[in-house]
């Protein structure tokens, strides 16, 4: 009887782990896509008041790093989720 309340238990706590994860990488996908957003809006209106092509060329650059660094984000909230998933299957 223990036993299939051990494994009941275990299956609810996976169950539980599983979900707090999906949730974690809809979380991110939801960051990312809104950083990323705001990114570009901020490129736009900055390759428009670009006077030069020096002025434009760093504008590209900032966007290439702002979405850099909004993958970064998203893949630091991802990459807690999965470890904390996969600790739960060490134990």
């Amino acid at each position: 009887m223990e036993t299939q309340e051990a494994g009941a238990q275990n299956a609810q706590t996976h169950e539980e782990a599983r979900k707090l994860r999906d949730e974690a990488w809809d979380r991110a996908t939801k960051v990312y896509k809104e950083a990323k957003g705001q990114a570009d809006i901020v490129y736009d209106d900055a390759k428009k008041a670009a006077v030069d092509k020096e002025a434009r060329k760093r504008a590209d650059e900032a966007h290439k790093e702002a979405i850099e660094e909004a993958k970064k984000l998203r893949d630091a909230i991802t990459n807690v989720a999965e470890a904390v998933f996969s600790d739960f299957w060490r134990k």
